[in-house]
């Protein structure tokens, strides 16, 4: 079974891949990772990622999708149950994933945009062991301090109301052809993350899992 998950930064992608990882034995990829292993190897396609890296551009698709295609390569198997977040995000990366390996789901987490900036603006992160946390639902237990080796936690840059909001809509307005590429395929399925026990629970209804 494949699977892609959908959905803005901060809809809960990372916590539902996650759960089919650890609940269901399914290969979570996802970009960001594959491209940070990818770039600690001595290879041409390494090289290549690491110098668009460099230069701040966005990853274009035909590395992108060699990136994922030798990702597959390494998995080899035509069985395995693998789940994509990050990926694809526009309808070539679509059509590439397609005939690599056949999409089962492409699943759109929704969630309200207000709700979105509410849970990154509250994320706080311990600079020395990487623990995240949340002011509104994983609170330290003193107040801007890590549990585990008492370092000031900091927000990140990127976590700032006016760049989530920024975010959340250039997200919104590139992603309408993929959702639009998805509904014609008849792999689209929506769900509402409002609480994520209710959204695993849709997951499960829509791909069948017990």
């Amino acid at each position: 079974m494949v699977i892609i998950l959908l959905g803005a930064p901060g809809s809960g992608k990372g916590s539902i891949s996650n759960y089919l990882k650890e609940k269901h034995g399914f290969i979570h990829v996802s970009t960001g990772d594959v491209f940070r292993k990818t770039i600690t190897q001595d290879t041409p396609l390494a090289n290549k990622l690491k110098q668009i890296m460099l230069s701040g551009k966005l990853v274009d698709d035909d590395t992108t999708n060699e990136v994922v295609r030798q990702e597959v390569l390494r998995i080899n198997n035509p069985q395995a149950n693998i789940i994509f977040d990050g990926y694809p995000r526009n309808v070539v990366q679509l059509e590439y994933l397609n005939k690599l390996l056949k999409v089962d789901y492409a699943i759109d987490v929704q969630v309200d945009r207000d709700e979105i900036v509410k849970r990154i603006t509250g994320r706080r992160v311990c600079p020395v062991c990487k623990e995240i946390y949340n002011i509104h639902f994983k609170k330290p237990k003193v107040e801007n301090t890590c549990d585990k080796d008492g370092s000031l936690l900091v927000q990140r840059n990127d976590d700032q109301e006016s760049v989530v909001i920024e975010r959340y809509k250039t997200y919104m307005s590139l992603n309408a052809p993929l959702i639009e590429a998805c509904k014609n395929m008849n792999i689209l399925h929506t769900v509402k993350n409002d609480q994520l026990e209710h959204a695993i629970k849709q997951v499960k209804d829509i791909c069948n899992l017990k």
